[in-house]
Protein backbone atom coordinates (compact mmCIF):
# COMPACT_ATOMS: atom_id res chain seq x y z
CA UNK A 1 0.00 0.00 0.00
CA UNK A 2 2.79 2.13 0.74
CA UNK A 3 4.30 1.90 -2.98
CA UNK A 4 0.82 2.76 -4.19
CA UNK A 5 0.27 5.58 -2.13
CA UNK A 6 3.76 6.81 -3.54
CA UNK A 7 2.89 6.27 -7.06
CA UNK A 8 -0.34 7.92 -6.86
CA UNK A 9 1.36 11.05 -4.80
CA UNK A 10 4.05 11.88 -6.71
CA UNK A 11 1.78 14.15 -9.43
CA UNK A 12 0.50 15.74 -6.92
CA UNK A 13 4.18 16.39 -5.11
CA UNK A 14 5.48 17.46 -8.56
CA UNK A 15 1.94 20.08 -8.78
CA UNK A 16 3.30 21.23 -4.83
CA UNK A 17 6.60 21.93 -6.08
CA UNK A 18 5.51 23.57 -9.36
CA UNK A 19 3.48 26.14 -6.46
CA UNK A 20 6.57 26.45 -4.61
CA UNK A 21 8.41 27.48 -7.96
CA UNK A 22 5.61 30.02 -9.23
CA UNK A 23 5.12 31.66 -5.67
CA UNK A 24 9.04 32.05 -5.56
CA UNK A 25 8.85 33.97 -9.13
CA UNK A 26 5.43 35.58 -8.42
CA UNK A 27 6.64 37.60 -5.12
CA UNK A 28 9.69 37.94 -6.80
CA UNK A 29 7.77 40.33 -8.90
CA UNK A 30 9.28 38.15 -12.12
CA UNK A 31 5.26 37.51 -13.54
CA UNK A 32 4.75 41.54 -12.66
CA UNK A 33 4.94 42.05 -16.68
CA UNK A 34 2.63 38.69 -17.87
CA UNK A 35 0.10 39.53 -15.08
CA UNK A 36 -0.27 43.14 -16.17
CA UNK A 37 -0.29 42.21 -19.53
CA UNK A 38 -3.52 39.11 -18.99
CA UNK A 39 -4.99 42.14 -17.05
CA UNK A 40 -4.97 44.38 -19.57
CA UNK A 41 -6.59 41.50 -22.35
CA UNK A 42 -9.09 40.97 -19.96
CA UNK A 43 -9.88 44.73 -19.57
CA UNK A 44 -10.14 44.94 -23.63
CA UNK A 45 -12.20 41.63 -24.33
CA UNK A 46 -14.54 42.92 -21.85
CA UNK A 47 -18.51 41.68 -23.03
CA UNK A 48 -21.52 41.76 -21.65
CA UNK A 49 -22.37 37.76 -22.19
CA UNK A 50 -19.42 36.45 -20.94
CA UNK A 51 -19.49 38.91 -17.93
CA UNK A 52 -22.63 36.91 -17.05
CA UNK A 53 -21.37 33.53 -17.50
CA UNK A 54 -17.90 34.36 -15.52
CA UNK A 55 -20.40 36.15 -12.53
CA UNK A 56 -22.19 32.22 -12.53
CA UNK A 57 -18.94 30.66 -11.94
CA UNK A 58 -18.26 32.66 -9.35
CA UNK A 59 -21.33 32.42 -7.52
CA UNK A 60 -20.39 28.49 -7.61
CA UNK A 61 -16.92 29.15 -5.92
CA UNK A 62 -18.93 31.79 -3.01
CA UNK A 63 -19.41 29.83 0.60
CA UNK A 64 -22.95 28.99 -0.29
CA UNK A 65 -22.91 27.90 -3.70
CA UNK A 66 -19.74 25.72 -2.99
CA UNK A 67 -21.38 24.71 0.10
CA UNK A 68 -24.14 22.88 -1.69
CA UNK A 69 -22.07 21.57 -4.33
CA UNK A 70 -20.19 19.87 -2.07
CA UNK A 71 -23.66 18.94 0.84
CA UNK A 72 -25.25 17.29 -2.93
CA UNK A 73 -22.17 15.39 -3.94
CA UNK A 74 -21.97 13.97 -0.21
CA UNK A 75 -25.26 13.46 -0.30
CA UNK A 76 -25.27 11.43 -3.40
CA UNK A 77 -22.64 9.28 -2.47
CA UNK A 78 -23.97 8.58 0.84
CA UNK A 79 -27.26 7.21 -0.92
CA UNK A 80 -24.91 5.13 -3.40
CA UNK A 81 -23.28 3.33 -0.12
CA UNK A 82 -19.80 4.95 -1.36
CA UNK A 83 -18.93 6.28 2.48
CA UNK A 84 -15.27 6.03 2.05
CA UNK A 85 -15.75 8.20 -1.04
CA UNK A 86 -17.78 10.50 0.42
CA UNK A 87 -15.39 11.29 3.47
CA UNK A 88 -12.26 11.12 0.76
CA UNK A 89 -13.85 13.72 -1.48
CA UNK A 90 -14.95 15.84 2.12
CA UNK A 91 -11.28 15.66 3.38
CA UNK A 92 -9.99 16.87 -0.33
CA UNK A 93 -12.19 19.90 0.07
CA UNK A 94 -11.48 20.81 3.77
CA UNK A 95 -7.52 20.51 3.35
CA UNK A 96 -8.23 22.58 0.17
CA UNK A 97 -10.01 25.50 1.74
CA UNK A 98 -7.78 25.49 5.36
CA UNK A 99 -4.93 25.94 2.90
CA UNK A 100 -6.31 28.52 0.88
CA UNK A 101 -6.90 30.45 4.21
CA UNK A 102 -3.30 30.02 5.48
CA UNK A 103 -1.51 31.17 2.40
CA UNK A 104 -3.84 34.17 1.49
CA UNK A 105 -3.13 35.15 5.15
CA UNK A 106 0.97 34.41 4.85
CA UNK A 107 1.15 35.81 1.38
CA UNK A 108 -1.42 38.92 2.04
CA UNK A 109 -0.97 39.67 -2.06
CA UNK A 110 -3.64 42.98 -2.94
CA UNK A 111 -6.04 42.12 -5.82
CA UNK A 112 -6.88 44.39 -8.64
CA UNK A 113 -8.22 47.49 -7.37
CA UNK A 114 -11.30 47.54 -10.14
CA UNK A 115 -12.79 43.90 -9.76
CA UNK A 116 -15.90 43.27 -11.09
CA UNK A 117 -17.30 41.74 -7.87
CA UNK A 118 -16.31 42.29 -4.45
CA UNK A 119 -13.74 40.29 -2.92
CA UNK A 120 -12.34 40.73 0.82
CA UNK A 121 -9.54 38.33 1.41
CA UNK A 122 -6.09 37.86 -0.22
CA UNK A 123 -5.20 37.49 -4.02
CA UNK A 124 -2.97 34.36 -3.79
CA UNK A 125 -3.85 32.03 -4.34
CA UNK A 126 -7.11 32.12 -6.24
CA UNK A 127 -9.68 30.70 -3.46
CA UNK A 128 -12.41 29.70 -6.47
CA UNK A 129 -9.69 27.87 -8.35
CA UNK A 130 -8.35 25.96 -5.66
CA UNK A 131 -11.28 25.06 -3.32
CA UNK A 132 -14.11 25.10 -6.09
CA UNK A 133 -12.44 23.64 -9.23
CA UNK A 134 -9.89 22.09 -7.88
CA UNK A 135 -11.07 19.98 -4.78
CA UNK A 136 -14.64 19.97 -5.33
CA UNK A 137 -14.69 19.71 -9.37
CA UNK A 138 -11.14 17.60 -9.82
CA UNK A 139 -10.97 16.12 -6.65
CA UNK A 140 -15.03 14.62 -7.20
CA UNK A 141 -13.64 13.30 -10.46
CA UNK A 142 -10.52 11.86 -9.05
CA UNK A 143 -13.02 10.19 -6.40
CA UNK A 144 -15.21 9.14 -9.03
CA UNK A 145 -12.81 7.91 -11.29
CA UNK A 146 -11.14 5.60 -8.50
CA UNK A 147 -15.30 4.20 -8.56
CA UNK A 148 -15.65 4.18 -12.03
CA UNK A 149 -12.40 3.60 -13.45
CA UNK A 150 -13.40 2.86 -17.45
CA UNK A 151 -15.43 6.65 -17.05
CA UNK A 152 -12.65 8.18 -15.67
CA UNK A 153 -11.39 10.04 -18.65
CA UNK A 154 -14.85 11.80 -18.85
CA UNK A 155 -14.76 12.56 -15.54
CA UNK A 156 -11.12 13.98 -15.73
CA UNK A 157 -12.27 15.98 -19.11
CA UNK A 158 -14.64 17.68 -17.46
CA UNK A 159 -13.40 18.83 -14.54
CA UNK A 160 -10.11 20.02 -16.31
CA UNK A 161 -12.62 21.93 -18.47
CA UNK A 162 -14.15 23.31 -15.69
CA UNK A 163 -11.03 24.16 -13.78
CA UNK A 164 -9.54 26.21 -16.63
CA UNK A 165 -13.10 27.96 -16.71
CA UNK A 166 -13.29 29.11 -13.43
CA UNK A 167 -9.43 30.08 -13.56
CA UNK A 168 -10.26 32.10 -16.71
CA UNK A 169 -13.46 33.87 -14.85
CA UNK A 170 -11.18 34.62 -12.09
CA UNK A 171 -9.58 36.78 -13.95
CA UNK A 172 -11.69 38.12 -16.67
CA UNK A 173 -13.66 39.43 -13.49
CA UNK A 174 -10.39 40.69 -12.63
CA UNK A 175 -10.85 39.43 -9.20
CA UNK A 176 -7.41 37.84 -9.29
CA UNK A 177 -4.11 38.39 -11.28
CA UNK A 178 -3.41 35.50 -13.81
CA UNK A 179 -0.84 34.02 -11.60
CA UNK A 180 -3.06 33.74 -8.21
CA UNK A 181 -5.44 31.47 -10.81
CA UNK A 182 -2.37 29.77 -11.90
CA UNK A 183 -0.95 28.82 -8.11
CA UNK A 184 -4.77 27.92 -7.04
CA UNK A 185 -4.93 25.66 -9.45
CA UNK A 186 -1.41 23.90 -8.73
CA UNK A 187 -1.92 23.73 -5.07
CA UNK A 188 -5.45 22.77 -4.99
CA UNK A 189 -4.58 19.46 -7.95
CA UNK A 190 -1.37 18.80 -5.27
CA UNK A 191 -3.72 18.79 -2.23
CA UNK A 192 -6.32 16.27 -3.65
CA UNK A 193 -3.77 14.14 -5.49
CA UNK A 194 -1.54 13.95 -2.49
CA UNK A 195 -4.74 12.88 -0.54
CA UNK A 196 -6.14 10.62 -3.19
CA UNK A 197 -2.51 8.51 -3.35
CA UNK A 198 -3.02 7.77 0.60
CA UNK A 199 -6.51 7.13 0.54
CA UNK A 200 -7.76 5.34 -2.63
CA UNK A 201 -7.73 1.72 -0.62
CA UNK A 202 -10.58 2.89 1.57
CA UNK A 203 -12.64 4.18 -2.34
CA UNK A 204 -11.33 0.91 -3.74
CA UNK A 205 -13.33 -1.09 -1.62
CA UNK A 206 -16.72 0.52 -2.77
CA UNK A 207 -16.06 -0.02 -6.42
CA UNK A 208 -19.61 -1.47 -7.89
CA UNK A 209 -19.16 -4.91 -9.43
CA UNK A 210 -18.60 -5.24 -13.51
CA UNK A 211 -22.46 -4.81 -14.99
CA UNK A 212 -23.46 -8.47 -15.55
CA UNK A 213 -21.46 -10.08 -13.24
CA UNK A 214 -23.00 -12.74 -10.49
CA UNK A 215 -22.61 -9.81 -7.80
CA UNK A 216 -25.05 -7.21 -9.39
CA UNK A 217 -27.88 -9.75 -9.07
CA UNK A 218 -27.45 -9.91 -5.15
Amino acid sequence: MVQTASRLSRPGLWFAGAFAVLTTVVFAGWTDGLDDWWYSTMVDLENGVFVSFARGLHSLGTPQGNTALVLLGVALLLLGRRFGAAALWSLMVMTALALSTATKALFDRTRPLDGLVNESSASYPSGHVMVTAAATGFGLAVVCGMLWPHRSRQFMSLAVVYLFAMAWSRTYLRAHWLTDAVGGALFGVAAVLVIAGFARAFVQREIPPPEGSIATHH
